[in-house]
Order: structure tokens, then sequence, then C-alpha cells
């Protein structure tokens, strides 16, 4: 039987190492070709995007990296990905950078990185939002897992191909003190998928196709269905959200079928019409049909899932 989160594995990586053949290091291009290569699935997967504005948040950092009254952007993508098959959902907040390096293995590489926003995906404090931003005092500080906060570093290897490491931002450390904002992460331990209260988990994925088959596992991101008590503001707030996407989309007649599948599975309190802001440049939309991942072992907290 055809596994499809191994297509869509082998799909992403394809059609994201051909984009950016030829492309130096620079971070902007690569994230837009990273996005550009999710969205561009469309054609043989469920994948519906939303262009959004970058929003600010203000929080209290720890006064030397990151100041005591912080104050940046959330992140350059927002993901969720939700089940047709568990009824489940997955919320990830997820800043790109460019590592300008060709690297053999990223095992125990050093990453740079703005350690303020590190801070605030990694150690998920309460945030406020800037302007017209109103997202949930504790979006990031409730989650039951702490992928929701998460980071893609685009390397070559080499071959000369573009590949992507990720990891969940708090799977992340400094390698010692900085009092600067800027300075370098590295992961603490290596990629492996770990089970959390029956959740699996990507802590980190080293390649194009590992995260992209954790991403349609649903092992990235923090769960937000219904069957989550304590993601309930922000599974509202992300629902307002959506219906005000869904309007704008229906003027427009432009798509917006995977959006109302997720309003549905969300099942939110209210009907509540918010702004359409979610906090990131981009939201993309991910339906999966995978069945639960029989590989990992989900009575094991300890011990880390092996892969296939």
């Amino acid at each position: 039987m055809v596994d499809p989160a191994g297509v869509f594995a082998s799909a992403y990586d394809l059609k994201f190492r051909a984009l950016t053949k030829g492309f130096s290091h620079a971070e902007v291009p690569l994230f837009q070709e990273m996005h550009k290569a999710l969205v561009g699935l469309s054609g043989k997967f469920d994948v519906e995007e939303y262009h959004g504005t970058a929003h600010q948040v203000e929080f209290i950092g720890n006064g030397s990296f990151a100041r005591t009254n912080a104050r940046c952007e959330l992140s350059d993508l927002m993901i969720v990905t939700f089940s047709s098959v568990t009824k489940s959902a997955r919320l990830t907040y997820l800043q790109a950078k460019s590592e300008r390096a060709t690297l053999p293995s990223v095992c125990g590489r050093q990453f740079s990185a703005n350690l303020e926003q590190w801070f605030l995906l990694g150690k998920r404090p309460q945030i406020t939002g800037v302007g017209k931003f109103s997202p949930p005092p504790d979006l990031l500080a409730s989650a039951l897992l702490p992928s929701i906060g998460s980071f893609a570093f685009f390397y070559k290897d080499l071959a000369g191909d573009f590949q992507t490491y990720y990891a969940a931002a708090n799977f992340l450390t400094p390698p010692k003190i900085y009092s600067q904002r800027y300075g370098k992460l590295r992961a603490t331990g290596p990629c492996h998928v770990r089970t959390t209260a029956t959740h699996p988990e990507c802590y980190a994925a080293c390649g194009n196709r590992s995260f992209a088959e954790s991403l349609f596992r649903l092992e990235i991101g923090t769960p937000i269905d219904s069957s989550i008590s304590q993601a309930i503001a922000t599974r509202n707030w992300l629902a307002a959200n959506l219906r005000a996407r869904i309007r704008t989309a229906q003027q427009e007649n432009a798509p917006s079928g995977l959006a109302q599948e997720l309003l549905g599975l969300l099942a939110p309190d209210g009907n509540e019409v918010g702004n359409g802001s979610f906090g990131a440049k981009q939201l993309i939309l991910i339906k999966s049909n995978v069945e639960p991942n029989p590989s990992i072992d989900r009575t094991s907290r300890d011990k880390p899932a092996q892969r296939r």
C-alpha cells in the first residue's frame, strides 16, 4: 500500500530542490520558494493558501538577548495541518532562516538566528498583539506541545541542493550566553519523533523529506482540535479569523473548501467573525488522509521513536 505521507514528502523534496536550483543563500527568496513548493502540491494534495500580514507582538523577555519589554514579529509562516481520518488538527508558527553553508550533516550544527524571536517561539511567554492584531494572550503559552513555535533552516547539501532542517523552537538552545539579539542556536539532540500524552511530535527533522513527512503525518505543531480543552481560546480565535477569510474568498470566487472543513472540525464556540489576521505573512492549510503512524512508539516518552 502506498504511503501518502511518503508521496507528499517526495513531491515536496523534488519541487523545493527544483525551485531553488541555482539560488544563493538569500533567506527571503528561499522562504518564498518553500511556500511555493508547499502550495504547488495542491494539484495532487489538499492544500490552500491565504496571504496575511506580518504582525508584531509584545512580551516580557529575559532582559538580555530578549529585551525586558520585547517586541517582534510572530513568524513568517503559519501552517495548520488537519486530518479527515483522525479528526485532529495541528498548528505551528514557523520562522524560516538561511544558513549560508554547504553541510555534509546538520548533526551538532550551530545555526544563526534572532534570539529574541527564538525566546518568543521557544519559551512561549504571554503575548499582546500590536495594533489591530489581537491574538489570545496565551496563544503560545497554553499550547499542549511546544512545536507551536518552530524553525526551518535552509542549507545546501553536498550535491548543491537546498535542504530543510526543521526543529521545534524549544529543541534549540544557545551554545553560550549572549547579551545581544543575534547569535547561534543548536539542537539539544538528534532528529527524532517522540510521543507526549499520546500525541507524536517531531522535535527535529533532517532534510526536506523528513520535514514534509512529519508535517503530513501531523507530527508538527500543537493539537488544537475540540479534544484539547486548553486550546479553546486559540480554537475560537482561529475560527473567527477563518470565517473572515472564507467570507472574503466567497466574495472573490476563490476556493475556501479546506478552510470551511477545518472550521467544522474545530467546532468552536459562537459565530464571531474576526478581521482575518493570523499573525504570519502566509497561512497554509494542509488536509492529510494518513492513518496514525504505526512506526511511532506511542507508549514511550523517554526513548526516541524510530523512523522506518
